[in-house]
C-alpha cells in the first residue's frame, strides 16, 4: 500500500522513473500524469481513488512516461549561445558578453531582454545554463501574469463562455487545459507564440467549458469562434517546443 486515503499526497522512489509524487486533488475526475522539467513523474488524482490504483496506472503508462524523460533529457545538454536570439510576446531575448564577474539581466525600453554573462566564462556549463533558463522563464511567466488573464476575461465575455479561475503553469506536456470545475489552465510558453495562436489556445480551452472532449461537437464550437480555422491553428500552435527552455 502507498499511502492511506487520508494522505494528501506521496512521494515514492521509483527504480526506473525516479521520483514520483502522487497528489490527491478535489474536483478530479481521473488520474494525471505530468512529467516535469527536472524529469520527475507528477501524478494527481481523485480523492476516491487509491494510491495503489494510481501506482498501477503510472505502470500501464511506464512506456508513455520513458518516452517523456527521454525527450526531456535530450534538451538537456546547452541550449542558449552566443547566438541566441528568439522573441516572445513583448521582449527579443539576446546573450551578451560583458567584463563582470556575475550574469546581469536588462530589460530596454525597446523591448529586449539582454542577458549579460562574464566574457570568459563556459557559455555551455550547466550552471551558466540554467541561469539564462531562468531569466527566461522570469520574463515568460511576467508576461503571462500581466497578459493571458484579461485575454480570457475578454474572449470569454465576447463569446459567452463561463470559466472560474485562470492559472499559470511551466510544463512540457500541453499549452493549456481545463478541469471539471472550469478552471483555465495555460502555459507560460504560450507567450512565445503569435497573438493569433494565443487566442486560439485560450479559445480551445474555453471550449472544453462546454465541451469535455474532442469530439465532433468541440471542433464545431472551436471553429465557430476561430473563423473556421481550428485545425489549421491547432497545427501550428503543436509546433512550438516548450521543452528548449
Amino acid at each position: 500500500m502507498l499511502g492511506s486515503e487520508q494522505d494528501k499526497s506521496k512521494i515514492i522512489s521509483h527504480p526506473e522513473f525516479g521520483t514520483i509524487k502522487f497528489n490527491k486533488r478535489k474536483g478530479l475526475r481521473r488520474i494525471n500524469i505530468l512529467i516535469k522539467s527536472n524529469s520527475e513523474v507528477n501524478v494527481s488524482l481523485p480523492y476516491y481513488v487509491s494510491y495503489d490504483e494510481a501506482n498501477r496506472f503510472v505502470i500501464e503508462k511506464s512506456a508513455w512516461i520513458k518516452k517523456a524523460q527521454e525527450e526531456i533529457d535530450k534538451i538537456k545538454p546547452a541550449f542558449f549561445d552566443k547566438t541566441t536570439e528568439f522573441a516572445t510576446h513583448s521582449h527579443k531575448v539576446k546573450l551578451l558578453e560583458h567584463n563582470e564577474n556575475h550574469v546581469r539581466r536588462v530589460i530596454t525600453d525597446d523591448g529586449f531582454l539582454n542577458i549579460y554573462y562574464p566574457k570568459d566564462s563556459d557559455i555551455n556549463s550547466p550552471k551558466l545554463q540554467e541561469i539564462f533558463r531562468q531569466c527566461v522563464l522570469d520574463v515568460l511567466f511576467f508576461e503571462a501574469k500581466s497578459y493571458l488573464p484579461q485575454r480570457v476575461k475578454y474572449l470569454a465575455d465576447k463569446y459567452n463562455f463561463k470559466y472560474k479561475q485562470v492559472r499559470i503553469k511551466n510544463n512540457l506536456t500541453n499549452l493549456g487545459s481545463c478541469s471539471y470545475q472550469n478552471n483555465i489552465n495555460l502555459n507560460l510558453h504560450i507567450m512565445r507564440l503569435s497573438d493569433e495562436l494565443i487566442d486560439y489556445v485560450i479559445l480551445h480551452e474555453l471550449c472544453h467549458t462546454v465541451e469535455k472532449n474532442h469530439g465532433e461537437q468541440f471542433w464545431k464550437l472551436l471553429d465557430s469562434v476561430t473563423g473556421n480555422k481550428a485545425r489549421e491553428l491547432s497545427k501550428q500552435a503543436k509546433k512550438i517546443n516548450t521543452k528548449t527552455v
